[in-house]
């Protein structure tokens, strides 16, 4: 009977477990806050709402590794639904996950890291998905000496 019981918590922790990853894909969006590293757009206000603005932009090391953001501010009052994409033209490309943004809170989408080299003009694209409806910030360029 002991057996059977430990064989029961050990399948339920299992289920937890499996259950409990999807969780983790909304880890692209986190909070940030820009230095010199960053060369980034405006900010351009999201079709669905005066509210909602967001901007990409590329953060480059002083190692010459850099990444594709994309940023998203909501100056609402009320929480709204994100997601969305960013890519690059050096490859640093993801698929930002559906998450809650809070009123008065900034998030940024943060692409993998790829090193670029001597590479010293880096493009940025990409789709914010507020509330359902896509609005896109096209391809952006910065110069990063």
């Amino acid at each position: 009977m002991r057996f059977r019981a430990l064989g029961a918590v050990a399948a339920a922790v299992g289920v937890l477990a499996l259950t409990a990853a999807p969780a983790g894909a909304a880890q692209n969006w986190q909070t940030v806050s820009t230095d010199s590293t960053w060369h980034c757009s405006a900010y351009k206000t999201h079709k669905v709402s005066d509210n909602v603005k967001f901007k990409v932009c590329a953060v480059v090391n002083g190692s010459r590794y850099a990444q594709a953001v994309l940023v998203v501010q909501n100056a609402a009052s009320v929480a709204v639904s994100i997601g969305g994409a960013v890519s690059s033209n050096f490859g640093s490309n993801v698929d930002c996950a559906s998450s809650t943004l809070n009123p008065g809170f900034t998030r940024g989408c943060l692409a993998p890291t790829k090193y670029v080299g001597n590479e010293s003009i880096f493009t940025v694209a990409a789709r914010l998905r507020l509330n359902g409806v896509d609005d896109w910030y096209y391809d952006t360029e910065f110069y990063a000496p």
